[in-house]
């Protein structure tokens, strides 16, 4: 039986993966990028639909009291990082689409889920950083919307490794996630 298959690549932006974002993970989210650009190569030659959700704010976002100021619509911390950029530059189009997110479930307030149902995915392959911020509450939507959530540790940085291997954990235990090579 086919099973419909989308990678949800979260937040790979500047302002979180750059050295020098605002609020950047550093070593651990460009460590990630390799992989998940061979996530992206892999899942553009099965056709599995992709979606880049992309945290972005207006200038006076209300999270600016919990966080510093990040990924303003319109700014260079709120572009794609590096060879993600290039990907997205080289293949946009139906299974390949960028989607602005406002929280860090990426489904909330968004297409995300229409996307999905519409495109008949069963499984979601969940990346990108924070693995114990937005990467988790993504995997969390999804898990409640009844999708099986994928898991590939080496394609998520976190703000320190501890609670990146605390979300992997987690995302298994709770989420019945499915770690992959």
């Amino acid at each position: 039986m086919w099973v419909g298959r989308a990678l949800i690549v979260v937040d790979m932006l500047n302002d979180f993966v750059a050295s020098d974002g605002t609020l950047s993970c550093g070593q651990s989210g460009q460590n990630a990028v390799g992989p998940i650009v061979n996530l992206l190569e892999e899942s553009l030659q099965q056709g599995d639909l992709i979606v880049l959700a992309c945290d972005t704010h207006a200038p006076d976002d209300p999270e600016f009291v919990l966080w510093p100021r990040h990924c303003v619509a319109g700014t260079w911390g709120a572009q794609l990082y590096g060879p993600v950029q290039t990907f997205y530059e080289k293949h946009a189009g139906a299974l390949v689409r960028m989607m602005p997110k406002t929280r860090y479930d990426a489904f909330f307030e968004t297409p995300l889920a229409g996307w999905l149902q519409d495109f008949g995915a069963t499984e979601v392959i969940v990346a990108g950083v924070c693995t114990s911020i937005c990467c988790y509450a993504t995997a969390s939507g999804a898990y409640y919307r009844r999708l099986q959530v994928l898991i590939r540790p080496d394609a998520m940085g976190d703000l320190t490794e501890e609670a990146h291997d605390f979300a992997v954990r987690h995302m298994q235990a709770v989420l019945k996630a499915v770690q992959i090579s």
